[in-house]
């Protein structure tokens, strides 16, 4: 029995996509040497004080303690989800309940949808720079990226049009509108409307997908991109506002894309969790919930944002650019002396008990731009960590 073992070779089980290592997408080398209460400017996640577990808490209560609901909550259900959570998904979109699809968050979101329309080999259009888990399922999937540059928040449309119009075939263009990650920009509502006229034009589908739309602290709200094109999905999530640990989102799609969803979805999952669902969809029909929730978030959002900028103004002024985020999560901040090398300065960083993501690990084309950026988060820390991770990183810089 031993030597059998010893023989097996596992590799010959694994299918093509088991074997296939991914090519595309990831933050990097994850830190090995940091202290566990290091401050992490890191991933999207909410703050803790945002999370809404007494409203949460009494949604589900409510469910299960209502013997008929409850009941209904813990059976099988239907790939599309609850008519009641697609009801107020769709008041929310513009959009018949009949376009939405419930799923396990975003992300799932998106790889029902590049499973819908993505062969091997076909390209997809990816700002630059963009969401690293995005683009490593687009690499899954065995997309070729093709990288559209963005510059001060407006997408490279002009080049994109002349590729298309030299013969550039792409299936996809994948699209974070507003407070996109990393940069933490929002797309001009004309380049909304164009990107949607130039897929009609040459016949790709657009995907905006859009966590952070809701947290929204300064400025003027854009429209998303119009579901009235047969060309357009849209792709969210309540992980940003009620949560991640609920793994709830959904996705808005053309009449002809549903059943396709709704089909593969059910070959994989058959559906997202009912207890889950029918708790949320309690929390958001109740009035002034939601409202009350998303209140509190931007604020708590809009003053941590001040604290890094502020600090960031107070000790590296003459060493860093950046630009003030209008709301999402991320500040996008460029080093002015080109030559800096901010991974020796994460590193540095992360001895004094603070990391944060290096910019080029969010170029779509292969990590080998942006390498003078780095992104910092800033959502679930306080304002005095934010202040303090700052003065960590300014003098991680002065060692240079």
């Amino acid at each position: 029995m031993t030597d059998t073992l010893d023989r097996f070779d596992t590799g010959t089980l694994l299918s093509a996509l088991g074997a296939r290592e991914p090519s595309l997408g990831g933050f990097g080398p994850p830190a090995t040497d940091i202290a566990p209460d290091a401050i992490r400017l890191l991933g999207g996640v909410p703050a803790d004080e945002a999370l809404p577990t007494a409203q949460l808490a009494r949604a589900y209560r409510e469910v299960l303690e209502d013997r008929a609901e409850s009941a209904a909550a813990l059976h099988y259900s239907v790939a599309n989800g609850i008519e009641p959570l697609r009801t107020w998904i769709g008041a929310r979109e513009n959009v018949d309940p009949a376009r939405v699809l419930v799923t396990n968050g975003a992300l799932h979101g998106l790889s029902l949808l590049f499973s819908a329309l993505l062969n091997p080999g076909d390209s997809v259009a990816v700002e630059q720079p963009s969401f690293p888990l995005a683009v490593r399922v687009l690499g899954h999937h065995g997309a070729q990226v093709v990288a559209v540059p963005t510059t001060g928040g407006h997408l490279g449309l002009d080049d994109l049009e002349r590729r298309l119009r030299a013969g550039l075939r792409i299936k996809l263009l994948y699209l974070i509108p507003d407070f996109q990650n990393p940069t933490g920009t929002t797309l001009p509502a004309a380049d909304r409307v164009r990107v949607v006229a130039l897929a009609e034009r040459y016949g790709f589908v657009v995907v905006s997908d859009n966590p952070y739309r809701d947290l929204r602290f300064a400025g003027e709200s854009v429209e998303d991109l119009s579901l009235d094109s047969d060309h357009v999905v849209r792709v969210n999530t309540f992980s940003k506002t009620l949560g991640p640990g609920l793994r709830l989102g959904w996705i808005a799609a053309p009449a002809w894309l549903v059943p396709v969803l709704a089909r593969l979805r059910g070959n994989v999952d058959q559906h997202t969790s009912l207890l889950g669902q029918t708790a949320v969809a309690r929390l958001l029909h109740t009035p002034g919930v939601l409202d009350d929730i998303l209140v509190t978030a931007r604020e708590i959002y809009r003053t941590r944002a001040a604290a890094l900028t502020g600090g960031l103004r107070a000790v590296l002024a003459d060493a860093v650019e950046f630009t003030d985020p209008e709301g999402g999560i991320f500040l996008w901040v460029k080093a002015a002396d080109p030559t800096l090398d901010l991974t020796a300065v994460q590193t540095r960083a992360r001895a004094l008990g603070t990391d944060f993501s290096l910019g080029r690990y969010f170029d779509p084309a292969g990590a080998v731009a942006f390498t003078d950026h780095l992104r910092l988060g800033f959502s679930n820390n306080t304002p005095d960590d934010l202040r303090t991770a700052v003065d960590r990183i300014a003098e991680a810089f002065a060692r240079h």
